[in-house]
């Protein structure tokens, strides 16, 4: 395949890889859309599909991206794409969101999964700092996964049995089993049935899949023609093709009101690029950490989530400013890149 893309002239490359970027963004849209209706027909609560569901399919595009170019002996993709997500999440996306409108926070729950955010991504450095990343820290990464998906679960069922008790006691005599059921009750809409949206959602993955071919391959031939390091293309242009639905998540709950559902999302979306998407594309094959990774990408990555979890803790709105500083910081890392290292 790689020579077929080879052989076509350049701008049929940028074709396709406008077109794997569009392929990409359609495929994670169905796919979370429905993703979304399957957890709640399957009566999962709506906390577990914000934590773990919403997040995991607005990082489908960056899994499948990052997992495909490691596949395909391409780990500056593999690193860059998921690395470059992180940075571009945090700056480009929440911080011009932000700067419409104040995001609001709810302070404890930004603290606590911004910890696990925090934790693999200091992970992710400390292993790297040999220069190549290997299997075994992609183990410890993925169990540090296992442990976010059993705080969010174990989370998600203290606050089901809490408005069950609440409701329990508004409505006596009724038991809690039977509260708890009025509560998540969900009967199926019109059209919408398990085997339906199952279908939608492996239709959606097979999309993001194919979309990740075509935009990986056609980004390193066009990085290689245009003498640009593929590292940069997969921490720019990549990125920020894999992080669109993260955007239009974060910039359409912004303009509903809804800006918590985009900070959540955007937590949760970075963990998942580092403990999901570079956990298992390390297991493929050790991934070899470039000197930029090391000296520039790293340190902006966690100066970004720590100041994240500093406003988003401290109370319960990141405001403009503090928006405004997220994305000058994406501003000054772009700046420091294509200076320092183009």
């Amino acid at each position: 395949m790689e020579q077929f893309f080879e052989s076509l002239p350049r701008w049929a490359n940028a074709l396709f890889f406008l077109l794997g970027m569009a392929v990409i963004t359609k495929g994670a849209d169905l796919f979370t859309d429905s993703a979304v209706r399957l957890a709640e027909l399957s009566r999962i609560p709506k906390v577990i599909i914000g934590a773990t569901v919403v997040s995991l399919a607005t990082t489908a595009p960056e899994f499948s991206v990052s997992f495909v170019a490691a596949l395909l002996n391409r780990p500056q993709t593999t690193i860059g794409n998921a690395i470059g997500s992180t940075i571009c999440n945090i700056g480009l996306i929440l911080g011009s969101c932000v700067l419409v409108r104040a995001a609001s926070s709810e302070k404890k729950i930004v603290l606590q999964q911004g910890i696990f955010m925090l934790a693999a991504a200091i992970g992710v450095t400390v292993f790297s700092l040999g220069g190549t990343l290997e299997p075994w820290a992609g183990v410890i990464l993925i169990g540090l996964l296992g442990g976010y998906i059993y705080y969010s679960y174990s989370t998600a069922m203290r606050i089901r049995r809490a408005k069950g008790s609440t409701l329990v006691a508004e409505k006596p005599g009724k038991g809690t089993d039977e509260a708890l059921a009025q509560v998540f009750s969900n009967p199926h809409p019109p059209g919408q049935s398990l085997s339906r949206e199952l279908g939608l959602v492996m239709a959606g993955g097979a999309a993001v899949v194919i979309g990740s071919i075509l935009l990986v391959q056609n980004a390193a031939i066009l990085a290689r023609w245009l003498g640009i390091p593929e590292l940069i293309i997969g921490l720019t242009l990549v990125a920020l093709g894999t992080s669109l639905p993260e955007y239009v998540t974060a910039f359409t709950s912004t303009l509903k009101g809804h800006s918590d559902l985009g900070v959540g999302n955007i937590i949760g979306a970075n963990f998942l690029d580092i403990a999901w998407v570079i956990g298992f594309s390390s297991l493929v094959r050790p991934l070899p950490i470039e000197r930029q990774t090391l000296v520039l990408d790293y340190p902006f990555m966690l100066l970004l989530m720590g100041l994240l979890v500093y406003f988003g803790s401290r109370n319960s709105k990141i405001e403009r400013l503090q928006g405004g500083k997220l994305f000058a910081v994406y501003i000054l890392y772009l700046a420091l890149m294509f200076s320092l290292f183009v």
